[in-house]
């Protein structure tokens, strides 16, 4: 197999053949766009709708500072340590990071990259 006909995983990250249904090493159920149609990357996944970049962008520029950001996309732990620390600033400069990249993320990108975020402490980067 050459590396054209591999595809990350959607869960895992790990190299599947394009025309698998789902991975077998986390078990979670692929996108085919030539099934689906091409805004697969933007379809629910598991009965889970994808994370918006725009929206977690947003969040981050506007309320970053309170890491609503972070709620949004399932960090609830991070989200907690910018509100306590939200009077220090350092959660607005880090959050004004954040939003920028999650803005210039292509879309499937930050889908893929969101739905391998597992826990309240994992990072979106």
């Amino acid at each position: 197999m050459n590396n054209t006909s591999m595809n990350p995983c959607f869960g895992c990250g790990k190299p599947l053949h394009i025309s698998a249904p789902s991975c077998p090493h986390c078990g979670a159920v692929q996108n085919l766009p030539n099934q689906l149609g091409p805004n697969a990357a933007m379809r629910s996944v598991n009965g889970v709708e994808p994370k918006s970049k725009v929206t977690a962008g947003v969040l981050a520029l506007l309320l970053g500072g309170i890491g609503i950001h972070k709620f949004y996309t399932g960090a609830w732990g991070w989200g907690i340590v910018y509100i306590v620390l939200c009077w220090t600033y350092i959660p607005a400069l880090v959050a004004l990071v954040e939003g920028i990249r999650y803005l210039t993320l292509k879309q499937p990108e930050f889908a893929q990259k969101a739905a391998r975020m597992d826990g309240p402490f994992s990072f979106l980067w």
